[in-house]
């Protein structure tokens, strides 16, 4: 008898049971406990580990430190002296097992004696550290993160011990040892730093006390102040050779700051919603290509980054352009390296992987553990492999489960590689010994040597180097010695504003965009200074043009007023200088109206980007309430023959949004408040926008529009009272309406009244689409007064359950009333469908036998591969299934045997009828107002004019057909999960 695995007991019982725990189940389907009884392999040798690791071609692979000499390294640093630093992380995951035990993570100082490229030698540097993770060379000692204080750390005697321990700042509240207050590092703006940073923050230096909310946290070494930093980091913080900060959370492995946080938040009117962005794709889309199963505890992770970390610029010479412009990324429960290449799109910065399908760094030992890297004096990249059993945190499963795990597992192991370029040599590294020397490393090719002398300059205030530095700015012909010049003179207070024009001169973009910001410190004492940086608002370089945006924000001179149009013009569709725009404190109204005014501007209605853009201006207006800005937009609506009546709609969203937010002199106000009772001075402005609001139901119902002046009327209707558009409601939902209106509807309607909203969806559910079904749902299950009708509607077969997502049954589940959890039990019992739970029973084999990989493979070509892809083969008509190898043959049996029990709105079946009396069947892959483009097996597509459809309907139907057991048998399944989870 075939032993079943935990899942399956905790899926269906014990054998014959009749109930099902669904709270288990799902928990089970979500969850990664199906690793959880496998038998662990043993630990390897470092030679064994080496010969485990693949590495993109045109790299090498080193050992360099191993132990005894390394345990548990999580980060490395390398100070001035070319000295590696190492963490050792013996507090992870839970702290010492007896609780009035010392901490026991340390800082060892790793020495090469035989200097054959390899660490012999271990100095514990210091010891019995809290939650030490992270650490960054500073004042001749170490800058340490420690759970809830930054510490320095230093040697004041030779004999490689720290005899000094100081609390530069405490009081940060962690929320787990993998997000803490850490990872410092010296910006090229001579401020330091750090990840994650919340709390009630006291700073030694200058005795201050600040609230800091969840964020990132900065300081400023010289003068001790400090307080938040733009971004929300978990384990990873970068900063690349022009001065990029990167850092990582679990699911994004690069994000980078929108704007400074002093920027951003700088207009009291503007909300900007974030400010960070991913740079590499996260999610579901940070794809890696793991050579192992991925054991993470959410099986929708896999093949996907689950725990991003140590994010790291390469600062080294090495290399070709495109390696010194990588960021790397480690993921331990991948067993793996990503190297993402940055590159610039206008003022945002992208990226693009190394390789579209592998990773840099790959090993099939599952006790390796990429936890973060670094560049080494001589150019080498340093990767510190944690090399524990277990990484993934007890708190973060069931207890049951984290109880049957050695979490300590490899604490006494740890391994660090280095990786250097085939056909590189590293270069040999000479300290600094005497001033000179610093300005000579300023110079160097390696921007860590570049960052290091700059941060000793500004540390020791060497002002007697300003000239030498001064002379850098002229005579060096590479922009990042000019760079870090220029940085360099303003931490020591040298730099003139002789200096910033020279700078804003140079040949580099990078360079003229830093002189730009640098401007800022100068504007008071030299009036004629914002002529000439407004003359870079027409830089052939973004990002000079966003720093030019930034630094003109705050002034409203002539000059400034008209750069900044014109960069609007231009840039309005660059997230990120549209965005600092909008950061202005002055002349939001004046620049809506200027825009509209100007007819290369006034046709983009169709733009997203230029309508967006607008609404954000009329919103700032709107928030701060101020009549001659009101005024100047309102009197737009009166321009209707030279304003396309969709700005219009654009400046009342706007304008409706900001007024709500509204707390001056107008009072707590709104639009229809505004419309019905204006200011005196405003009420000969508002009868036209009336006239708008009242044009918007016949312009919605015209068939005969495009689409997006259909779509541009449609949130007009909110600002109507909803009995006279309820019914407009009603007949857009229509299932003949293309799927943009059926979406912007079901939008406007639920935002207007979610009660009777609502009610009209369910009456019209079933011409909904799929997609727009999935966002209603979401919104609807969100909220009490809408829960219990969608679960009604399903019990009543009115509402598939298959489209609610595992995360919304797992809280329904375990939804605080009774009746809510126990109709959600009915609706969601178990992994499968009553009627299929026979048929998976009885595949509860394929999920123990071992199978064929090539019968496994001949199966995929002739009954998987006109629907699906797998690693480049078949048809993209259904899932692509290359990352099957990281799911467990559980859940792909599950998805195998019952395709309808969750279906992705994206894979739903249509039938439309045409009135030539053919039926057609497929995938919807476009549907606008000419009509609709149906996919099917083997790739084939189908094209549907809009006046030839006579029905549609979308099936409640995975297109995946049920009833593959009538052509797969139990082996043949065995041997198809077999092909389809094994290594390739």
């Amino acid at each position: 008898m075939h032993y079943l695995p935990a899942i399956i007991i905790c899926l269906f019982g014990q054998v014959g049971a009749d109930s099902l725990d669904t709270v288990a189940t799902i928990e089970s389907t979500r969850g990664g406990r199906h690793w959880v009884e496998q038998k662990t392999p043993p630990s390897r040798s470092p030679q064994e580990s080496l010969k485990a690791i693949v590495v993109e071609p045109g790299y090498r692979v080193e050992l360099v430190a191993a132990e005894p000499v390394v345990m548990d390294p999580v980060a490395i640093a390398f100070d001035a002296a070319g000295r590696m630093f190492v963490v050792e992380y013996g507090d992870y995951p839970i702290g010492p097992d007896d609780p009035d035990a010392p901490p026991l993570s340390r800082i060892v100082l790793l020495e090469d004696t035989d200097g054959d490229g390899g660490m012999d030698r271990r100095n514990v540097f210091a010891e019995h550290l809290n939650f030490a993770h992270s650490l960054m060379p500073y004042r001749d000692g170490i800058l340490v993160g420690a759970q809830t204080e930054l510490l320095f750390l230093k040697d004041t005697t030779g004999d490689n011990k720290a005899d000094v321990r100081e609390t530069l700042y405490s009081g940060f509240v962690p929320a787990h040892p993998q997000m803490q207050i850490g990872n410092p590092r010296w910006g090229l703006d001579n401020w330091i730093y750090c990840n994650y940073a919340v709390g009630e923050i006291t700073g030694s230096q200058t005795g201050e006390k600040r609230t800091v909310p969840r964020g990132e946290f900065r300081f400023n070494p010289r003068t001790g102040e400090f307080g938040p930093a733009s971004g929300v980091g978990q384990y990873g913080n970068t900063i690349d050779r022009w001065g990029h900060r990167f850092f990582a959370s679990n699911r994004n492995p690069v994000m980078t700051e929108r704007l400074p946080w002093e920027i951003a938040k700088r207009n009291p009117h503007y909300i900007l919603p974030t400010t960070h962005y991913d740079v590499a794709p996260s999610g579901g889309s940070s794809l890696v290509f793991p050579l192992i199963e991925m054991k993470s505890n959410y099986l929708s992770h896999s093949g996907t980054h689950t725990a991003a970390c140590g994010v790291t610029a390469y600062l080294g010479p090495l290399g070709d352009t495109d390696y010194q412009n990588s960021v790397f990324v480690c993921e331990p429960i991948g067993h793996l390296v990503t190297r993402t290449i940055v590159k610039n799109q206008g003022a945002k910065l992208t990226s693009e992987r190394a390789r579209a399908k592998a990773d840099f760094f790959v090993s099939t030992d599952p006790w390796f553990r990429p936890s973060s890297l670094a560049t080494g004096p001589d150019g080498g990249l340093y990767l510190a492999d944690m090399y524990r059993l277990w990484v993934e945190h007890p708190k973060f499963l069931p207890e049951e489960v984290a109880a049957k795990l050695d979490w300590r597992a490899g604490d006494d192991l740890g391994r660090i590689w280095r990786i250097v370029p085939e056909g590189d040599t590293l270069e040999p590294y000479t300290p600094p010994s005497e001033p000179s020397d610093l300005v000579r490393q300023l110079q160097s090719t390696s921007p860590w040597q570049r960052f290091t002398a700059q941060q000793l300059i500004v540390e020791d205030q060497l002002t007697s180097l300003a000239v030498p530095l001064r002379e850098i700015l002229t005579s060096h012909d590479q922009p990042g010695p000019r760079l870090h010049a220029l940085w360099t003179l303003d931490g020591l207070d040298q730099l003139t504003i002789k200096d910033v024009q020279t700078a804003l001169a140079d040949e580099a973009p990078q360079v003229r965009a830093d002189a730009v910001r640098l401007t800022a410190q100068f504007m008071d004492d030299r009036p004629g200074l914002a002529q000439e940086v407004s003359l870079l608002g027409g830089d052939s370089d973004a990002s000079v043009r966003l720093q030019v945006a930034i630094v003109l924000g705050t002034l409203s001179t002539p000059e400034s007023r008209e750069t900044r149009l014109r960069i609007a013009l231009q840039d309005y569709n660059d997230e990120i200088i549209s965005k600092a725009l909008l950061t202005s404190t002055v002349g939001h109204g004046e620049l809506a109206e200027a825009l509209l005014r100007r007819p290369q501007f006034a046709d983009r209605t169709s733009d997203r980007r230029a309508t967006d853009f607008v609404r954000e201006l009329a919103t700032i207006v709107g928030t701060a309430g101020e009549v001659s800005e009101l005024a100047q937009l309102l009197s737009l609506f009166e321009q209707v023959p030279a304003i396309d009546w969709r700005w219009h709609g654009v400046l009342i969203e706007g304008l409706a949004t900001g007024l709500e937010r509204h707390r001056g002199d107008l009072g707590r106000t709104s639009l229809a408040k505004l419309l019905s009772d204006p200011p005196a001075s405003l009420a000969k402005f508002t009868p036209p926008v009336q006239t708008v609001l009242d044009q918007a139901s016949d312009r919605a119902l015209n068939p005969e529009l495009p689409l997006s002046q259909r779509e541009a009327a449609i949130p007009l209707l909110r600002h109507r009272a909803f009995a006279e558009v309820e019914e407009v409601y009603a007949t857009l939902l229509d299932i003949q309406q293309p799927e943009a209106v059926q979406r912007e509807i079901i939008d406007t309607m639920l935002q207007h009244d979610l009660i009777a909203g609502s009610q009209i969806a369910l009456d019209g559910w079933q011409d909904l689409r799929p997609k727009v079904q999935g966002g209603a749902l979401t919104r609807m299950l969100r909220h009490e007064q809408t829960t219990a009708g969608i679960l009604s509607a399903m019990e009543k077969g009115e509402v598939s359950p298959a489209q609610v997502g595992l995360e919304d049954r797992l809280r329904l589940l375990r939804h605080p009333t009774a009746e809510v959890r126990e109709l959600a039990g009915k609706l969601f019992g178990g992994a499968v469908s009553a009627d299929r739970e026979k048929v998976v029973r009885s595949y509860q084999a394929a999920l123990t036998d071992s199978g064929s990989i090539e019968r496994g493979k001949n199966i995929f070509a002739q009954s998987c591969a006109k629907c699906h892809r797998l690693d480049g083969g078949g048809f993209e008509v259904g899932p692509d299934l290359s990352d099957a190898r990281n799911r467990s043959k559980d859940a792909l049996l599950f998805d195998i045997l019952d395709p309808s029990r969750k279906v992705d709105p994206q894979y739903t079946e249509y039938l439309v009828a045409t009135d030539d009396g053919r039926t057609i069947s497929g995938l919807l892959v476009s549907d606008d107002d000419l009509g609709l483009v149906l996919k099917q097996p083997e790739g084939k597509q189908e094209t549907v004019p809009r006046d030839q459809i006579e029905a549609m309907k979308a099936s409640p139907k995975s297109l995946m057909p049920e009833g593959v057991e009538k052509e797969i048998n139990v082996q043949q399944m065995v041997d198809l999960l077999e092909y389809l989870t094994s290594p390739r």
